[in-house]
């Protein structure tokens, strides 16, 4: 009975897919039965961050570096944030499909990167954390859009977590910036200088916060946020990204 109603899932799937075909989110080319989201070449295409990383920022380094070292950026610059997790590199196809998820509302393409998600939500490095804070955007932009990619990013995360750790809305995006992917460095770092507030500081003193992003870029904004709750009392602020640029 199980294996009949197995089969008969699978050809409803395979009715649906001939009924209602699906494109590749990344090509645009059909999707053969066996392909969710995007096509095998595409997958192939979404390359890891590998070591070594900057234990800072994430940033990818030359492959004869310190597997333990920090960049150079990081070293001048001492960014608020005290270390950074991301997954994969911000090129294509990966830039394709968080266009589609943000400007085209298919938040439902986040569950390309589930897996590399559930596999963080398992390791020793999350049980540091007391609270996951999402980055906001701007209650006009959500409404907009519908959803913040960075809630829907940690809520995964929480929901694999054994510890079930705790989604605080901790901060507030009070004022509406451009945005950061349309701006050069130094104009990224002036369009989230004051964005951001807190809604409750004694929910932040003595904390260890893993602040949660779809996408680093220059790390400004999630620098911007560290900062901020740094003063208020947080012991430690670290960020979590699917993708990152190779580039400040």
């Amino acid at each position: 009975m199980f294996g009949f109603g197995v089969r008969f899932q699978s050809y409803l799937r395979s009715a649906a897919r001939l009924l209602y075909p699906a494109s590749c989110a990344a090509c645009r080319i059909p999707l053969v039965l066996d392909e969710t989201y995007l096509c095998i070449a595409c997958s192939k295409k979404i390359e890891m961050i590998k070591r070594p990383a900057c234990v800072k920022c994430a940033r990818p380094m030359a492959p004869y570096g310190d597997q333990r070292s920090v960049c150079g950026p990081c070293r001048s610059q001492r960014p608020h944030y005290d270390r950074g997790f991301a997954f994969v590199l911000y090129q294509e196809p990966t830039q394709t499909v968080f266009h589609q998820i943000k400007y085209g509302k298919k938040p439902w393409l986040l569950k390309i990167f589930a897996q590399l998600l559930l596999t963080f939500s398992r390791s020793p490095e999350i049980n540091a954390y007391d609270r996951i804070v999402p980055v906001p955007l701007h209650v006009q932009r959500e409404r907009e859009r519908g959803f913040n990619q960075a809630f829907v990013i940690a809520r995964t995360l929480a929901r694999f977590n054994h510890r079930k750790l705790r989604i605080d809305h901790l901060l507030i995006k009070k004022k509406m910036t451009l945005p950061q992917s349309r701006l050069p460095r130094t104009e990224r770092l002036k369009n989230v200088r004051g964005a951001f507030s807190i809604k409750k500081a004694s929910r932040v003193r003595g904390q260890h916060i893993l602040l949660v992003d779809d996408v680093i870029t220059t790390g400004s904004t999630v620098n911007e946020c560290a900062k901020i709750l740094k003063e208020e009392g947080a012991a430690r602020v670290d960020f979590l990204a699917i993708a990152r640029s190779q580039t400040s």
